[in-house]
């Protein structure tokens, strides 16, 4: 199962793993998306299931959930946790509303711990699993004006090593991917109308965009960067890692 599954990188996870020979349960709060999701899957051969949920409700998660075993013949091998929300950038603790605080806290935080609470149970009996939850490297450190994004990021640190800890022993692996900044459309848009602004290339300005975080590699991040981290996690090279955080970010956390 994965969640977010109805863009960016959790729809590329999705179907990146179809690839690899799973059959996908897809979730999220756009139906028409997911199903736009479902269709690239099963045309790959995949069996596919949508299921329209809100992460941070609980009810809706055990209905979603109920829906998925059901489907899947009561078997979840893996859980990848890409519903993700930013929450507003730039208030300070201070500023920022406890609603908006709670808001990314909900989804960032809650939805992990909602549907681990849901299908570890099921991987347990099973004897294995594999539970992915994609976080960010702001989550390794502070970050003025997204105290809640950082938070709850961190927090997920926090779940993801103790559930480790506590699943170990029945062969079930929990992992945390942090990427950096990714170059998803919104970035590349905001890059050309400074590009157009400053009378250079893209190119340019996506070099003093690197410059700037101090990128070791000097190279932006791509969604496919991400979804081969979770490949990893997921598949026989990630069979005894757990616990563990794995950053994707060329090189800005060192």
């Amino acid at each position: 199962m994965v969640t977010g599954a109805s863009s960016g990188t959790g729809r590329d996870i999705a179907i990146a793993l179809a690839e690899d020979g799973c059959d996908i349960g897809v979730l999220g709060r756009r139906t028409d998306a997911l199903e736009e999701t479902a269709r690239r899957i099963r045309a790959l051969g995949r069996r596919a299931c949508v299921l329209t949920a809100d992460v941070s409700d609980e009810q809706s998660i055990e209905a979603a959930v109920e829906v998925f075993l059901a489907w899947s013949g009561g078997r979840a091998d893996v859980l990848v946790n890409a519903a993700g929300v930013t929450g507003p950038l730039g208030p300070k603790v201070g500023e920022l509303s406890a609603a908006d605080f709670d808001a990314v806290m909900a989804t960032n935080l809650r939805g992990p711990f909602l549907t681990m609470s849901r299908l570890l149970p099921v991987m347990c009996r099973q004897g294995s699993g594999r539970v992915v939850n994609i976080g960010g490297t702001h989550g390794m450190r502070g970050r003025a004006g997204r105290a809640g994004y950082a938070s709850s990021k961190w927090a997920l640190r926090g779940l993801t090593r103790s559930a480790a800890l506590e699943v170990g022993a029945h062969g079930v692996t929990a992992n945390v991917v942090a990427p950096g900044a990714i170059a998803v459309e919104r970035m590349r848009d905001r890059w050309a109308a400074q590009a157009l602004e400053q009378g250079v290339s893209e190119e340019v300005v996506r070099e003093r965009y690197t410059a700037s975080l101090g990128m070791a590699l000097n190279r932006t991040n791509e969604t496919a960067d991400v979804v081969a981290t979770v490949r990893f996690l997921v598949g026989e090279g990630g069979r005894n890692i757990t616990g563990q955080e794995i950053v994707v970010d060329g090189g800005v956390i060192v």
